[in-house]
């Protein structure tokens, strides 16, 4: 299995980002934080293709161990004339945390990660 889910969508980059937004919200997450990294290194001078990564988490308060694996990023960026939304598995977490027993935990926000992933690109 791969550490990251990625899934390619037709539309513009920022069709993708605001597609993003939606679905995180409608999956019962916040977006924390929200980074242009591509647009801050292109105001700098350097050419970089589009790059945003947001932060997100759910909703509800959530405690430790939990906490280790969030928030879970989901990155969107431009490769090959597709616009990919791609997020890190947060079950890859339960092998560098064993005693923490993140398993199960962690595929409940997976699930919900992959869910927004597939939604922001359907």
């Amino acid at each position: 299995m791969d550490h990251a889910y990625k899934r390619t969508r037709t539309g513009s980059f920022s069709e993708t980002i605001e597609a993003v937004e939606h679905a995180v919200r409608a999956r019962g997450f916040v977006i924390e934080n929200k980074y242009d990294i591509g647009g801050t290194v292109v105001a700098k001078g350097f050419a970089i293709r589009p790059l945003v990564i947001m932060e997100v988490s759910p909703v509800e308060e959530v405690g430790s161990p939990l906490s280790l694996v969030l928030p879970c990023r989901i990155n969107i960026y431009e490769e090959d004339g597709a616009v990919v939304v791609a997020a890190l598995r947060p079950t890859i977490f339960g092998a560098i945390y064993p005693e923490h027993r993140l398993d199960e935990l962690a595929r409940g926000i997976e699930e919900t990660v992959i869910g927004i992933v597939d939604d922001a690109t359907s």
